[in-house]
């Protein structure tokens, strides 16, 4: 019997081509009819999903990680690691429903996320395998055991974001069952009679980014936590199915460590920029000239005369120190050092290749006027 999952109007709004769509909405209702003896319609969402490729530069689950990595680059408060899936993931395989199958996603963006309190729970796991001290324990992961003190810990376990490289974040799989009549209590002793039924689902791979928060002082706390974390992925796994080698992690694979790199490099970059542009506006509004088409003339390749950009940037120059001479706001003095600055000679030595006789001749009567001559 076939059971219908949607409305005729909505079934026609589901694209053939998913690209775009949100993984985790797919998983719970994207599913439109059900036959517990067809899973044709199972099999060919599960195909639609597993398409979904890595998130572009420009998405938006790209730029939200863009901002979260920014937002976690302080060193004194924030650990931080890339780790990638050495193979497949399950995690979240009982949240989708009709669908059978599932994983753990952004409920906003629909991309594979494990959750702070399963990493959390993933690092105690380990930390408790190897005889960690109570005390210990309870700074990294808080008392919430009948003792009745509830203590909580100095770190926070933030969200795992999965990495947007060009890893796509979802893969299909199959999971063979054996003995089901015996596992679901019809019959007393397995054998081998049954014919095993193969189950499609769904798995996770590529990296994840992890990090964990530290209060005040307690950074030393957040490494540590973090560097027993990536034993735990390493060694233990994550999510379900590990004793079949799923879900174990490896040092983060160099596209994604690349993809965190170029981020990081980034926000450096324009942090480098602020603070300049902050130095640049607390100088004087002549020096502010100097140092303006100092930098500009040192960004251009010293090329030859014909070169379009030296022109325009010529051009430009030379319409500044005419209006830097004619400026009523400038004293004297101050346009005197602009000149000095900007001496004829000086230039020409220095930028031979586009800057000639003639528009050094062109240059001297302004200069000149800068000098006050």
């Amino acid at each position: 019997m076939t059971i219908s999952l949607m409305r005729e109007s909505l079934k026609k709004l589901i694209p053939d081509d998913l690209k775009d769509a949100h993984a985790g909405l797919l998983m719970q209702r994207g599913l439109t009819e059900w036959d517990k003896d067809d899973k044709q319609a199972k099999a060919d969402l599960i195909q639609k999903i597993v398409k979904i490729p890595a998130p572009k530069k420009d998405s938006l689950y790209a730029l939200a990680f863009t901002r979260w990595v920014q937002a976690t680059a302080d060193t004194g408060r924030f650990a931080t690691r890339a780790a990638s899936i050495s193979g497949r993931l399950y995690t979240g395989l009982n949240s989708a429903g009709a669908l059978e199958t599932g994983i753990s996603t952004s409920h906003t963006y629909g991309m594979p996320l494990l959750a702070g309190s399963s990493v959390k729970g993933i690092a105690r796991s380990h930390a408790e395998s190897i005889g960690l001290d109570e005390s210990h324990l309870t700074v990294l992961f808080g008392d919430d055991s009948d003792s009745g003190s509830q203590k909580s810990g100095a770190l926070v376990w933030h969200d795992a974001w999965f990495i947007p490289a060009n890893t796509p974040p979802f893969a299909a799989e199959i999971i063979t069952t054996h003995h089901q009549d015996y596992y679901n209590g019809k019959q007393a002793e397995a054998d081998e009679m049954e014919s095993p039924i193969p189950n499609q689902q769904i798995a996770t791979q590529g990296s994840f980014y992890f990090v964990i928060e530290s209060a005040p002082g307690a950074q030393a706390w957040a490494v540590y936590a973090q560097n027993l974390l990536i034993q735990a992925l390493q060694t233990q796994g994550a999510g379900s199915k590990t004793a079949s080698g799923y879900g174990y992690f490896t040092e983060a694979a160099e596209e994604a460590q690349r993809s965190i790199r170029n981020i990081q490099e980034a926000q450096n970059q324009a942090l480098a920029a602020q603070q300049k542009a902050a130095e640049l506006a607390a100088m004087p509004a002549h020096q502010q000239f100097i140092q303006t088409w100092q930098e500009r003339m040192e960004e251009q390749p010293n090329k030859i005369i014909g070169n379009q950009a030296h022109d325009k940037l010529y051009q430009e120059w030379k319409a500044a120190l005419q209006t830097a001479a004619e400026s009523p706001d400038l004293s004297a003095e101050q346009k005197a050092e602009i000149a000095v600055a900007f001496a004829v000679k000086k230039m020409m030595t220095k930028y031979a290749k586009w800057l000639t006789d003639k528009r050094g001749k062109d240059l001297k009567p302004i200069l000149a006027k800068l000098r006050g001559e």
